[in-house]
């Protein structure tokens, strides 16, 4: 298939951030006293949202605040960012569908604003033409931000390919009667993903071979 226009997810599918944030989680357990996480772990109960996730993992939001946890965990996140790096490919894959004339757009579960910090950060941001996410730190709202972001796009539907790397972005494109395909980053397991009966690919390398674009990755 080759889609006039791919939507990216941008954490775990663009930016390898999966690792980070499984020691951050880690750090507010501790702070907490509670017993850390594995990468094993935290891939096989992370998911959306969030707050159902933040219980599997240990803790009590009977007893704290959701909000104010997440908070503690973008503060951290915000602090520890430049220690991640785009995925392998990334920037090769962005450029090559750019060549190709396929549009591309960020949507993603993290706040617009820091979003569009993180991706002028790692230097990709000429590549999208547009960039959404949502307007709260809690990783809600993200089927409501696409739709509002797929009525901006000059596209019908069924031209549109979401990438992601997570059950949720099934649950997105669904909503929005668009393709998606998924590759595993870290945040949920293959085994978790191939649940989704959606295409699951390795890497960003092979979403350009799925659109027959291998041939015009080039160093």
């Amino acid at each position: 298939m080759k889609p006039r226009h791919v939507i990216w997810d941008w954490n775990g599918t663009l930016v390898d951030d999966a690792w980070l944030c499984v020691e951050i989680v880690n750090e507010l357990l501790a702070r907490r006293g509670l017993a850390p996480t594995t990468p094993c772990k935290y891939s096989e109960v992370f998911g959306f949202p969030l707050r159902t996730y933040y219980q599997r993992v240990g803790f009590d939001l009977e007893r704290e605040d959701f909000a104010a946890t997440g908070d503690e965990f973008n503060v951290l996140y915000g602090q520890r960012l430049r220690e991640c790096q785009l995925r392998e490919g990334a920037s090769k894959v962005l450029t090559a569908l750019g060549r190709n004339g396929i549009g591309q757009s960020l949507l993603s579960a993290s706040n617009e604003v820091d979003l569009e910090e993180m991706v002028a950060l790692y230097g990709v941001r000429s590549h999208f033409a547009a960039v959404a996410g949502v307007d709260n730190g809690l990783g809600e709202g993200k089927i409501e931000r696409g739709h509002r972001h797929l009525a901006e796009l000059n596209c019908q539907s069924d031209e549109v390919l979401l990438v992601g790397d997570t059950l949720h972005d099934i649950e997105v494109a669904a909503a929005l009667g668009v393709h998606c395909v998924l590759l595993p980053s870290g945040h949920q397991s293959r085994r978790r993903l191939e649940l989704g009966q959606c295409t699951v690919v390795d890497g960003l390398f092979a979403v350009a071979a799925l659109l027959g674009l291998k041939g015009d990755i080039h160093d």
